[in-house]
């Protein structure tokens, strides 16, 4: 007889909780698919790098885990409430706590069952889309088919079913504890309101606005100067913020309160006084969790979006730093060990061996003071291409060709720091060079390699007809030999390999260096290997960077997905128990005359409303905290895709967030109207 009611029961939850049950469903699906790729042996061979990718999503995992246990532990405590008076009956009618609570279990495991299955079908539908994906930015060939990993269906079965046996062990307890009148009265019991006091709750409000821009204030002492960034204000304004956060929403219903209830235009017009009152009362029974739901959601979207800067960091940098397949630096001309190597081993179409040249330091610097390239290029000379070999490299990265007049220079920059030079220039159009005054002709922003190769962040083009007193000036300039001002760049038919970088990079010479260093208050002599050269492949980095990407995005994108669902499922659970209570107060509104169609409108601004109220302060504060931190990446990125990348993350939360909205109304309709 218990199995059958558990069974009755279960299909009866599975219908009134399918919100729940697709979160649930989803949870396992993405949980099962990412632990299927972190066991593929074809992921983990792409790159050395993506062999930690599996560690990493192991690490994930945890954090999912948590996650899921107190979505379900909330869920259940919801579930307790909902069948408080039927568990209570069931007291009365003599069944024992035991044989309830081995009920709610038994139910439970069974829905438990169900999503796993379901979700692990799912998981492998999934699986196959993300390792499409990855395949594609691989640039791999990939043929879709069935694949079932025991190793991850291991994995996810155990992550989930410990979680769950573990909240049901915890709910067990609470039905054997709970008292026969506490089970007939648990749906009358609301969370109570942390402040209580009116004017309290304004002092507290006015303080947490107060704390969340102090923490705005203090995030930008530090990302404001990233060379002498600690790390200790970010700690500081993320604790401001969690405490700014709680407190304002402890405290908005007094808010709403003072600026619409007060105003009695506004106060009495339409459904208005209903939906304020309903509203304020939820929330100050909802005010932890409303707190904790919109600090998820604050730490998603920053998180989100600090993500996708790097991620875009990394891409600019393979165009701006690596626009040449094969790359090498040498402290003399002598190429012929790499030549021999480069082409045997890849299909050169053009190489080219030129010389990168220095000068003594010039004003041009000033042009960086106060940005975020400042300290980020040479601090004791400027470097200097020839027009002969800066044309040349042009050509080979089909750029047009430049003219220049005996007496005029050329600022070769990246694309992030065209704008300060272009302002710098206007006002100082000239500098002195070997004694000579040249005009500054233009500043160009194409890519050309100036992460470090072809000078850090910018270089000076000349005439050639300077050269000579250059070269002059070059030995008294104290230069790092090991960097090399020698250079050979190639171009390939076929993108290269790690292998083939690793390989090139074993030419490499280097020099042995007596130093002396103080370690434990000794000073010890000890010898350093210093490399005669440096070797960079496009291919190399990008491989290298398409890793660091996969697993930055997908591991985002993941972590965010599973908390967006959970904290949606909360809110959604939350008005769909409600709309129990709130049945009588519309029945009683539509007794009072309002139509089906402006009742179906104020239902749809009560959850619009309530789904909405989260979401308020991670938005507000999100933006601008992101273009603080936004700061340190624009020496890659421009803010005009810092806006970009914020957009695409709103856009991703809204979609998710608004189909559980508009599930979570259609159902609450249905509670309300009865279905039609």
């Amino acid at each position: 007889m218990l199995g059958k009611l558990s069974f009755r029961n279960a299909k009866r939850q599975a219908k009134d909780y399918v919100i729940y049950f697709i979160t649930i469903v989803m949870a396992v699906a993405l949980l099962f698919s990412f632990n299927s790729i972190a066991a593929s042996s074809d992921i983990a061979e792409l790159s050395s790098t993506m062999k930690n990718f599996s560690k990493a999503i192991m690490g994930i995992d945890v954090i999912i885990v948590f996650v899921m246990v107190w979505l379900i532990n909330y869920t259940m405590k919801f579930m307790l409430e909902k069948r408080s008076k039927e568990f209570g009956t069931y007291q009365i009618l003599g069944i024992e706590k035991r044989d309830i609570a081995n009920l709610f279990t038994i139910e439970n495991l069974l829905i438990g069952i169900l999503a796993f299955m379901v979700g692990t079908g799912v998981g492998i539908f999934l699986y196959q889309i993300f390792t499409s994906i990855i395949m594609n930015l691989f640039a791999q060939a990939y043929q879709i088919s069935i694949v079932f990993s025991w190793e991850a269906v291991k994995t996810t079965a155990i992550c989930f079913f410990v979680m769950f046996v573990l909240v049901l062990l915890n709910s067990r307890q609470k039905i054997k504890k709970t008292k026969v009148y506490d089970l007939l009265y648990a749906d009358k019991q609301n969370e109570n309101n942390r402040i209580k006091n009116t004017k309290g709750n304004r002092v507290i409000f006015i303080l947490s606005i107060i704390l969340l821009l102090t923490g705005l204030w203090v995030l930008n002492l530090d990302y404001s100067n990233p060379v002498q960034m600690t790390g200790k204000n970010t700690i500081l304004a993320i604790v401001l913020w969690i405490l700014g956060i709680y407190l304002f929403y402890f405290s908005i219903s007094s808010f709403i309160v003072k600026r619409y209830l007060e105003n009695k235009t506004r106060k009495y017009k339409k459904t208005n006084l209903f939906l304020y009152r309903n509203l304020t009362s939820k929330i100050n029974t909802m005010s932890v969790t409303l707190g904790t739901i919109a600090t998820a959601f604050a730490f998603i979207m920053i998180g989100g979006n600090v993500a996708l800067l790097m991620n875009g960091m990394l891409n600019n940098e393979i165009e701006k730093g690596y626009p040449f397949e094969i790359m090498v630096s040498s402290p003399d001309s002598d190429f012929s060990r790499y030549k021999e190597y480069i082409e045997k081993n890849a299909k050169v179409t053009e190489l080219y061996e030129y010389r990168l040249y220095h000068i003594p330091k010039t004003t041009l610097t000033k042009a960086l003071d106060g940005t975020t390239f400042e300290g980020r290029y040479d601090e004791e000379y400027e470097n200097v291409l020839s027009l002969t070999d800066y044309n040349h490299l042009r050509k080979m990265l089909g750029y047009d060709i430049i003219t220049l007049q005996t007496n005029e220079a050329i600022i070769q920059c990246m694309k992030t720091a065209e704008k300060s030079f272009q302002a710098f220039i206007e006002k100082h159009n000239k500098i002195e060079i070997v004694g000579k005054e040249i005009t500054f002709k233009e500043v160009r922003a194409e890519h050309f390699a100036q992460l470090s190769f072809n000078g850090y962040t910018y270089c000076l083009v000349v005439p050639d007809n300077l050269l000579t007193e250059i070269a002059k000036e070059q030995p008294e300039i104290e230069v790092p030999f090991y960097k090399g001002d020698y250079k050979l760049v190639a171009k390939t038919e076929e993108p290269t390999t790690e292998e083939f970088y690793q390989e090139l990079s074993d030419y490499i010479l280097y020099e042995a260096m007596e130093t002396t260093a103080e370690i434990d208050g000794k000073t010890q002599s000890y010898t350093m290997e210093i490399p005669l050269g440096n070797v960079m492949t496009r291919g190399y980095r990008t491989s290298q960077v398409k890793s660091f990407y996969t697993m930055m995005s997908f591991l985002a994108f993941y972590v965010a997905l599973i908390f967006i669902m959970a904290t949606a499922t909360i809110l959604a659970i939350q008005q769909l128990n409600d709309s129990e209570k709130y049945k009588y107060r519309y029945n009683l509104l539509k007794k009072l005359g309002m139509d089906e169609t402006e009742m179906n409108q104020t239902i749809l601004k009560q959850i619009l409303f309530y789904f909405a109220l989260p979401m308020l302060i991670p938005i507000l504060l999100s933006l601008p905290a992101v273009l603080i931190v936004g700061q340190i990446f624009t020496v890659a990125i421009t803010v005009e895709e810092i806006f970009k990348n914020m957009i695409v993350v709103l856009g991703m939360f809204i979609l998710v967030y608004g189909i559980y909205l508009i599930a979570t109304d259609i159902q609450f309709d249905r509670n309300i109207n009865g279905s039609r």
